[in-house]
């Protein structure tokens, strides 16, 4: 099923309720999305059942989930599962829907042979962009054919610094020319005035797309990997 067909069945199909993460922090099920005789498994945050944080807006944590899908798929890179923020027909309201990634349980980011991490240096600008509060290595998955997904987006694009991610590899080290052709697009497409800002303003603030836009500026300027800062926890707890 291609990715338009996903999206269709993310946003259009009868959701069936199968069973519930468990170890999730917020409320997290796993359902099925049925449309025109085809058939997805996704996973399903409802807005209702976030957990209060002093630090990200009441039931805003599935349209961050929204949001990482649309920067990423703005850098035209295949990280993140497709994602949507869905309103109706769905069994506890309003919420995200993302594609279901069938995965090894027991690959993560510390499993990670030394070629595949060589080949997280999308991922790791993404989490810069995204301001990813919560890249824990068990957010990293190996899908069934080898891809490496990543997943658990809710933290994201706070106004204020927030990056935690396990991810610090290639600090010091200069963006390739494909990293910084993609910074260079996705400044363009986040000028003001154009639609990327205004899809994005379905799901953030205006101050957090503007800081999305300030990071992008200050990543194109630097031209290549930071380290972490020294004031502040810069990995997320548990690691995994």
């Amino acid at each position: 099923m291609d990715t338009s067909a996903q999206l269709r069945a993310l946003e259009h199909g009868q959701v069936r309720l199968l069973g519930q993460f468990t170890r999730s922090s917020n409320f997290t099920f796993l359902v099925s999305c049925d449309l025109a005789g085809t058939s997805l498994r996704a996973v399903y945050k409802p807005a209702r059942g976030q957990k209060p944080l002093w630090d990200f807006a009441p039931e805003s944590l599935p349209k961050r989930e929204t949001a990482a899908w649309l920067l990423c798929r703005q850098l035209g890179w295949e990280l993140v599962p497709p994602t949507v923020y869905r309103a109706e027909g769905l069994p506890a309201g309003a919420g995200s829907l993302q594609l279901f990634v069938e995965h090894d349980p027991d690959s993560h980011y510390f499993t990670l042979t030394a070629f595949e991490r060589e080949t997280l240096r999308p991922l790791a600008l993404f989490d810069l962009l995204a301001n990813n509060a919560d890249r824990k290595g068990g957010h990293i998955l190996r899908g069934e054919t080898g891809q490496l997904w990543a997943i658990d987006h809710a933290l994201c694009f706070h106004a204020q610094p927030k990056l935690r991610t396990v991810v610090w590899d290639f600090a010091g080290q200069p963006f390739s020319g494909p990293l910084l052709q993609a910074l260079n697009e996705l400044s363009t497409a986040l000028a003001p005035g154009q639609p990327f800002p205004l899809e994005l303003g379905k799901y953030l603030s205006e101050a957090e797309t503007d800081s999305l836009r300030e990071r992008c500026a200050r990543l194109l300027a630097s031209g290549q990997f930071p380290f972490p800062e020294e004031d502040r926890r810069a990995f997320p707890w548990p690691p995994v």
